[in-house]
């Protein structure tokens, strides 16, 4: 899992390695957020689309670029998840969230360490299959707000108190 690129300290433009470099971080947190990769994928793009739109100057004036960036994905998701919760109103059955494509891409690959692994790696499978599926189904029932202050805290490590800042809530909350 990639980290926010470092603040720049001393005056330049960001480099564009490292705002693609914050791809793969995005990614990972719409989905989560969002629950479908496609939607994830739209939410990346509408933040590169953000970044590019502001002049050259604004884009110097940002310390750390992927901050900014996780930060705007964030707020995407939380538009995004407002507007999915009236399409699921209109949805006939039980939602499923979409299950997780490939875990080696959103892992960087190597199991969970710590535990004992089951003998059998289609246990392995199947044991991971229903964790991702019950962790995607916890984040269905929160709210939009508490979702992204989860994911960014709890997946990402984010303090406290920038999440407060993204969500616009006070740290306490």
């Amino acid at each position: 899992m990639s980290t926010p690129s470092e603040p720049r300290h001393d005056g330049s433009a960001p480099d564009l390695d490292a705002i693609v470099g914050e791809r793969r971080q995005l990614i990972n947190l719409g989905y989560r957020l969002l629950g479908s990769l496609a939607e994830a994928e739209d939410v990346v793009q509408e933040t590169y689309t953000r970044w590019y739109a502001m002049p050259r100057e604004q884009q110097e004036a940002i310390e750390s670029p992927g901050a900014w960036l996780t930060k705007v994905a964030g707020r995407i998701c939380l538009d995004v998840l407002g507007s999915a919760r009236a399409r699921r109103e209109r949805y006939v059955g039980a939602w499923i969230p979409e299950p997780l494509p490939d875990r080696g891409e959103w892992s960087g690959g190597g199991g969970a360490g710590g535990g004992r692994a089951p003998a059998d790696p289609a246990d392995q499978v199947t044991l991971d299959e229903s964790v991702n599926m019950a962790f995607l189904v916890v984040l269905e029932s929160m709210t939009p707000a508490e979702r992204v202050a989860f994911i960014l805290h709890d997946v990402f490590r984010y303090p406290f108190a920038d999440v407060a800042e993204i969500v616009g809530r006070t740290p306490a909350a």
